[in-house]
């Protein structure tokens, strides 16, 4: 199971910053819209973050358990790169080379601390 969750999230992970940072270059809207950027992106984020943590693979004692959280892991880590990439290169242009490079090390470090969380909770059910 281990050898499978890492390749998965890092599937997820490195594909999903290529598709959307990357080659689709997707940004959110235009418009200035505090409220998207201080509350909705931050909820879902966190609320996110939270079921990640929530459960750990060794309280999974079925199948269908099983096969769900695979399921809600992969939605999970998608959103989440999806939201990083997005916010990402949507602030791009306001920000300097120094802001650029700092923000995205703070996004693409909560992606590795989420795939490393899963990594280890993997190897806890061993």
């Amino acid at each position: 199971m281990k050898k499978f969750v890492i390749s998965r999230n890092i599937l997820i992970s490195c594909g999903g910053v290529w598709l959307f940072e990357f080659f689709l270059d997707y940004k959110l809207p235009e418009e200035n819209n505090l409220l998207l950027f201080f509350v909705a992106i931050p909820v879902v984020w966190v609320t996110i973050s939270q079921m990640w943590t929530s459960f750990s693979y060794r309280e999974i004692d079925t199948p269908l358990l099983l096969f769900c959280t695979h399921v809600l892991s992969i939605m999970m880590l998608f959103g989440t790169v999806f939201l990083v990439s997005a916010v990402l290169n949507s602030i791009s242009d306001n920000l300097d080379l120094i802001g650029i490079i700092s923000f995205h090390l703070v996004g693409w470090t909560v992606i590795a601390a989420m795939v490393m969380y899963d990594v280890v909770d993997s190897r806890r059910s061993l």
